[in-house]
């Protein structure tokens, strides 16, 4: 086990503890995750409707805009802000967890707004800058930036139509990917548990995933399992597989990254 202190001033005592996890830790997370998606069924029903309706909302508009090459490219795009769209269940999943916790989800969310806004906005940006590159990438292989809705293909055939775009587009998204889990993976719900600030949390979950990368690399494989599943079930399938995750996602996070006694706020 490590100990990592956050490097703000404003908290000079606060510590973490990361014990080293065993690769087939993420199914425990998964298994609390749908212990609380049981105890919570309507809630998490509902939240996991919005965030389905969501998504089919952004295919929507793109094909009503004509944009359809941006359609096999908004799977990586929703992953990329999926994560900030949770914070509502890791909070339901930390109230549950404290019975004694009073406090409504409203109001452990705002506890530390200012941060979750600017992270959820950094996480935004990557949203964006992802369709634009996703889009130059495939002008620059296919020679067609705005094709017409006949030309558009799964990524999968596309790939199998050149190799060097899959090669380069599908290692440039990989490499993203892997870096923006790093990341963000443990931070997001520090940032609902915490008073800390956006840059403590990232580095924090930087340091505790790089620890524990057997594990982790086995948790990011089953969010993207999962969340692909729950998409290619015309995404219905979101209902279940969001509210688990997110609830998943808070147990990850106190399994992980262990805050030293009475260092809390």
């Amino acid at each position: 086990m490590t100990t990592y202190h956050l490097s703000t001033a404003q908290t000079p005592h606060r510590a973490y503890h990361i014990p080293h996890l065993s690769m087939l830790r993420p199914l425990t997370w998964l298994s609390r995750g749908f212990a609380d998606l049981v105890a919570m069924p309507r809630v998490s029903a509902a939240y996991g409707a919005g965030v389905a309706a969501l998504a089919f909302l952004m295919v929507y508009l793109t094909f009503g805009a004509s944009s359809f090459v941006l359609v096999p490219f908004l799977f990586g795009g929703f992953l990329s802000i999926a994560p900030i769209l949770s914070v509502g269940l890791i909070a339901m999943a930390k109230r549950r967890e404290e019975p004694n916790n009073d406090q409504s989800v409203v109001k452990i969310l705002s506890l530390n707004a200012s941060s979750l806004a600017l992270l959820g906005l950094l996480l935004v940006m990557v949203f964006l800058n992802w369709i634009m590159l996703s889009n130059l990438t495939f002008g620059g292989f296919f020679g067609e930036v705005t094709p017409t809705y006949g030309q558009v293909r799964p990524l999968p055939v596309m790939f199998g139509k050149s190799w060097p775009f899959a090669l380069i587009y599908g290692g440039i998204a990989l490499v993203l990917a892997l870096v923006l889990f790093r990341m963000v993976a443990l931070a997001l719900p520090m940032l609902v548990d915490q008073r800390v600030d956006v840059f403590n949390a990232i580095f924090a979950s930087w340091r505790a995933v790089g620890e524990n990368w057997p594990s982790m690399l086995v948790w990011a494989a089953l969010l993207f399992l999962l969340t692909s599943i729950g998409i290619g079930l015309y995404f219905i399938g979101l209902i279940v597989v969001v509210p688990w995750l997110g609830y998943a996602t808070w147990h990850a996070y106190r399994d992980t990254l262990i805050l030293e006694e009475g260092a809390s706020d």
